[in-house]
């Protein structure tokens, strides 16, 4: 392991952030959507492997499927235009990385949600403190390679003052580039002389990729030395605590499970059988959203009710079962949610979220069969098994376009009938689907073109998705319009489909 004196590592650290940092800024300047972002991944999986080998560490069979599915998200992020499935995309991968690290970096074996919690959020927060090192440990090693001995203080040593002379021009350099990019900005006068001076135009961009690199060289710096300190706390394993007395656990659950089977009930008698009689001004539509956000609530609150409640108590046969009804209940109560939105859809059509909450109901049914088992098996690897059907079912409902696929079920439900074949503007079109043409992305587009009977609202629902496209690339130079690094699937695909309009 390197140390702060250690003049090699302390070179290699430096060549390795830089080329990192420059690689960053040529896969995301402007470019967070684009096909250089898998790369991207890749490269940064790359540099994450290679930390690990320095540390004498060999990747874990875990590792494999956390490298696998960071590669596919970065795929699927170079091949969609939609802002919120993008966002998931970056937040999962951010975390898979991570995770990553740790999984290889401690002994994570007796591991809970609380402690891997608590793991990344100390390495993100503490290396805020390490973004300075790279000067700091610079610093250091040339005193500690400076040891003179008293009587030759009086001696001048030029090369010991060439060396911090250059530690202060290696500070200068962010300094600068914060700086200078100010002061040009601030003084037409001052731009002007800098400009003939260096001959040189300080625009917009060549000041963002100075910063870029700079900042990333710094954060991935601060990211090494920070991982490269290791957590004392987190090497020791995560004690069992099963020890207290199960009565209190079998208590609490009996009076939640009392409330839940009446609960569930009014589900299966006034939901899913249709007995019973609703209250006066509900229409069953209105009646299946009202509780849906609540029931996913309680379901989240019910999962970690058992699973605190398997982590705090000693075994008993009979908190076993009253934790296993709870769970019953629970399932019944996710089987109403989905009724309920399937419901909700069926009147009003889908939207991004309404698919996201279906989505996030199949998680959560994944998760409760894994809670079960773990009443009966606590010694179940629960993190692994959470990530894993976390990860999985987002990959998948990532690769299966849900734009593409709220597309196609709003216009083949739509009656098409009352698109006026002679319409000669949008306003002339009904508003019912103003969210596909509005609020969906270019993701959309094969669906509209497949599914739409009305070419007047195809041309519209494709001229909207090119629009806020078009008016980024207004400003860019012919060069940058056909860059290939900024190449993204989708956003392709909708300006090729536009052309045969």
């Amino acid at each position: 392991m390197e140390t702060k004196t250690d003049k090699s590592g302390y070179r290699r650290t430096c060549i390795l952030c830089g080329i990192y940092a420059l690689f960053y800024t040529f896969c995301l300047y402007k470019n967070y959507s684009g096909v250089t972002f898998p790369f991207f991944v890749a490269g940064t999986l790359c540099f994450s492997v290679y930390f690990m080998k320095k540390q004498g560490l060999t990747l874990k069979k875990f590792s494999y499927f956390l490298i696998s599915c960071s590669l596919l998200l970065g795929v699927n992020i170079a091949m969609t235009s939609s802002v919120p499935l993008a966002m998931f995309d970056r937040c999962f991968i951010f975390l898979l990385i991570f995770m990553l690290l740790l999984h290889n970096l401690y002994d994570d074996r007796t591991w809970d949600v609380t402690r891997y919690t608590a793991a990344v959020s100390a390495v993100v927060a503490t290396a805020v403190g390490y973004v300075f090192r790279p000067f700091t440990d610079l610093a250091d090693l040339y005193k500690s390679k400076r040891q003179i001995p008293q009587e030759e203080y009086a001696v001048p040593h030029k090369k010991g003052t060439l060396l911090y002379v250059l530690l202060g021009l290696a500070i200068s350099v962010p300094i600068l580039a914060i700086v200078l990019p100010l002061l040009i900005t601030s003084d037409a006068v001052f731009s002007s002389a800098m400009k003939h001076a260096f001959t040189f135009e300080w625009n917009e961009d060549v000041i963002g990729v100075i910063i870029m690199i700079v900042v990333m060289f710094m954060c991935a710096y601060a990211v090494w030395k920070r991982l490269e300190d290791r957590f004392e706390a987190l090497d020791v394993p995560v004690p069992d605590r099963r020890i207290h007395n199960p009565v209190v656990a079998i208590t609490v659950s009996c009076v939640m499970m009392f409330f839940y089977l009446i609960y569930c009930a009014i589900q299966v008698v006034y939901l899913f059988m249709g007995y019973g009689t609703l209250p006066a001004g509900y229409t069953y539509a209105k009646y299946a959203h009202e509780g849906f956000y609540q029931l996913v609530f309680i379901c989240l609150i019910n999962i970690a009710l058992v699973l605190i409640c398997r982590k705090f108590s000693r075994d008993s046969g009979a908190l076993k079962i009253a934790l296993t009804m709870i769970s019953g209940c629970t399932f019944i109560m996710i089987f109403s949610a989905a009724y309920r939105m399937v419901l909700y859809i069926s009147v009003y059509r889908f939207t991004f979220l309404r698919l996201y909450v279906l989505w996030a109901l199949l998680v959560i049914t994944l998760m409760m069969i894994g809670t079960v088992i773990h009443i009966f098996c606590p010694g179940m690897p629960f993190v692994k098994y959470g990530v894993t059907v976390l990860i999985s079912t987002w990959i998948v409902f990532s690769f299966m376009n849900p734009d593409y696929r709220i597309a196609q079920y709003n216009l083949t439900h739509t009656n098409w009938a009352a698109y006026k074949s002679d319409a000669e503007s949008v306003d002339d079109l009904p508003s019912d689907n103003e969210y596909v043409r509005l609020d969906l992305s270019a993701d959309a587009a094969s669906a509209v073109v497949r599914y739409s009977q009305s070419d007047l609202f195809t041309k519209e629902c494709l001229t909207a998705y090119t629009y806020d496209y078009r008016e980024d690339r207004d400003d860019r130079t012919e060069a940058e319009r056909q860059s290939v690094r900024r190449f993204n699937y989708s956003k392709w695909n909708v300006r090729r489909l536009l052309e045969r309009y």
